[in-house]
């Protein structure tokens, strides 16, 4: 019996660069809202659509022959999550009539911080694997 071949013919290519257009979109709405747990989730979202363009060698963590760790791509978006867990919650829902406690307003703005890290770092990914917007053109050698 021969075998099916199961690959597609159409490259999802197009619709994954839309979709991260949207969430790119949303994640600077949020942003602008004070919508920090929005804003994260989209993140998330973001980090879904590019991890499974990473090869499981640069997404796990390695050890090398002298036994330094590598950090995979993993180990580095899950640091910006343990970052934020000792920061929350997120107070979207903050009185406009009032201002905000002292100590609201400073874990708010480390909390901005990192998901402006976060994003960077999102980012940066999409760059490195070419759905961003980092463009370099092949030279031809004729």
């Amino acid at each position: 019996m021969e075998q099916e071949n199961l690959k597609s013919k159409f490259s999802s290519g197009l619709n994954i660069i839309i979709r991260l257009d949207n969430l790119w979109k949303n994640c600077q709405d949020f942003k602008r809202k004070g919508r920090y747990a929005d804003w994260n989730d989209e993140l998330d979202t973001i980090w879904l659509e590019l991890a499974r363009d990473i090869p499981k060698h640069l997404y796990y963590d390695q050890t090398t022959k002298d036994g330094k760790t590598i950090k995979g791509y993993k180990s580095q978006f899950e640091e910006f999550e343990k970052e934020l867990q000792k920061l929350l919650p997120f107070d979207d829902k903050l009185n406009s009539f009032k201002k905000p406690k002292k100590d609201i307003f400073i874990r708010r703005n480390k909390q901005y911080k990192i998901l402006m890290e976060k994003q960077l770092f999102l980012a940066r990914l999409e760059n490195e694997y070419g759905k961003g917007t980092t463009y370099e053109e092949e030279e031809d050698d004729f």
